[in-house]
C-alpha cells in the first residue's frame, strides 16, 4: 500500500524545520511506502494557469499509478489558489478510483470563510474526501458544521524539538524580552495598542513577515523591528527572548507557537480558536483584550522566577508535540 503525499514548499518556510514541506520530506524518510508529489512554486510566471494545468497532470499521474488500497494525503487542502488539490480529489472520486483520500487542513475556519466567502463552497470541496485531518479542535468543529460527517482526526502541529531548543548557554539581558513572529491572522492594530500601553522594562522584537507596524510603535525605543530572517538567525533571536507574544484573530495550530514553545518561551497569547489545544496555564497567559496583554507583560517583567517556570513548562509541553511523536501518530491519520 502506497501513500502519495501532495505537498507545497512555501518560500517563507522552504527548507525550514517548521513547514509542511519539511514535514513531507521527513515522512518520506521515515516511511518507505510514502511517495512525494511536490507542487510547482506559486511564484512562477502565469502561476494560476500553470497550477491548474499542473493539477490535471497530477491527476493523470495518480489515475495511472494508483492501485486499490493506496492512499492520497493532501497536505494543503483548501489552501486557496495554491495547489487546487480539491480538483484532484474531485476527479479521482468521479472517475471511481478505489483509493482513500485524506485532506490536511491547517487554516482556521474564519480564514477559510475569508478566502472562499461561502460555506457551501467549502462543504462541496470537503465532500470529496474520505477523511479530514486538522491541527486543532476549533477547526474540527468548523468542519463538522459544514456537514462533513465522515472520518475526522485532530492532531497537533509538530515541533522539531531537536532544532528548536533553548540555548545551551543563555546570555542574560536586562528586562523582559518579547518576540512577535508571523503575520497570518494577527491583529496588528491591537499589537500596537499593547506595545504603547505596556509598562515595565519590556523590549519587543517584531518579526512580522513584512507587515508594517503603525508609526507610534515603530518610533518607541523598546521596539526592534526585523526584516526577513533566515531560520538560523530567527532561532538565535528566539533563544535570547523570554516570551512569545501572539495577538491573534484566530488560530488552529501555529508553527510559530509550537516552535517558540520548543525554544522554551513563555506564551502570552489570545484566547481564540484552538489555542488551548497547545497552551495551558503552566506555560501561558491567555488574553482576551489589550488590558489582559499589557497586565500580563508588565506582571511577567517583575516576576523573573515565574517566567523561568513557564519557560521550562513550555519546553516540556513542546516535547509532547515532537516530530518523533508525529511519526508514531501518522499511520492513524491515514
Amino acid at each position: 500500500m502506497a501513500v502519495y503525499i501532495l505537498y507545497y514548499n512555501f518560500p517563507s518556510t522552504s527548507g525550514n524545520h517548521a513547514g509542511m514541506g519539511y514535514l513531507a520530506q521527513k515522512l518520506k524518510a521515515q516511511f518507505p511506502n510514502v511517495k512525494l508529489i511536490k507542487h510547482a512554486p506559486q511564484e512562477v510566471k502565469g502561476a494560476k494557469y500553470w497550477l491548474k494545468i499542473e493539477s490535471i497532470l497530477i491527476f493523470c499521474y495518480l489515475y495511472i499509478f494508483l492501485k486499490p488500497g493506496d492512499k492520497v494525503f493532501f497536505m494543503e487542502y483548501l489552501t486557496y489558489g495554491v495547489a487546487f488539490q480539491d480538483r484532484i480529489a474531485r476527479w479521482l472520486k468521479k472517475t471511481g478510483k478505489s483509493c482513500r483520500l485524506i485532506g490536511l487542513i491547517h487554516l482556521s475556519g474564519s480564514h477559510l470563510i475569508d478566502l472562499y466567502g461561502d460555506e457551501q463552497i467549502i462543504s462541496s470541496k470537503l465532500s470529496w474526501l474520505d477523511k479530514v485531518v486538522v491541527f486543532g479542535s476549533s477547526l474540527a468543529t468548523f468542519v463538522r458544521a459544514q456537514g462533513f460527517n465522515k472520518e475526522l482526526a485532530v492532531c497537533h502541529h509538530y515541533a522539531d524539538t531537536n532544532f528548536y531548543r533553548p540555548a545551551a548557554i543563555r546570555q542574560e539581558k536586562k528586562g523582559l524580552h518579547v518576540i512577535v513572529v508571523g503575520s497570518l491572522k494577527r491583529n496588528f492594530q491591537q499589537l500596537n495598542e499593547i506595545i504603547a500601553e505596556t509598562t515595565g522594562d519590556v523590549v519587543f522584537h517584531i518579526c512580522s513577515g513584512g507587515k508594517i507596524l503603525l508609526e507610534p510603535s515603530r518610533q518607541r525605543n523598546n521596539v526592534i523591528s526585523y526584516g526577513f530572517l533566515p531560520e538560523d538567525a530567527l532561532l538565535k533571536l528566539m533563544q535570547t527572548c523570554d516570551v512569545h507574544l501572539a495577538v491573534l484573530e484566530d488560530t488552529v495550530g501555529s508553527n510559530a507557537i509550537t516552535s517558540a514553545m520548543a525554544v522554551g518561551l513563555a506564551q502570552v497569547v489570545s484566547d481564540v480558536g484552538s489555542i488551548r489545544d497547545y497552551c495551558d496555564e503552566s506555560n501561558s497567559i491567555l488574553c482576551t483584550g489589550v488590558n489582559d496583554f499589557t497586565e500580563a507583560l508588565s506582571f511577567l517583567s517583575q516576576n523573573a522566577a515565574l517566567v523561568q517556570s513557564m519557560k521550562r513548562s513550555a519546553r516540556r509541553h513542546a516535547e509532547k508535540m515532537s516530530l518523533e511523536n508525529f511519526y508514531k501518530n501518522f499511520p492513524e491519520l491515514l
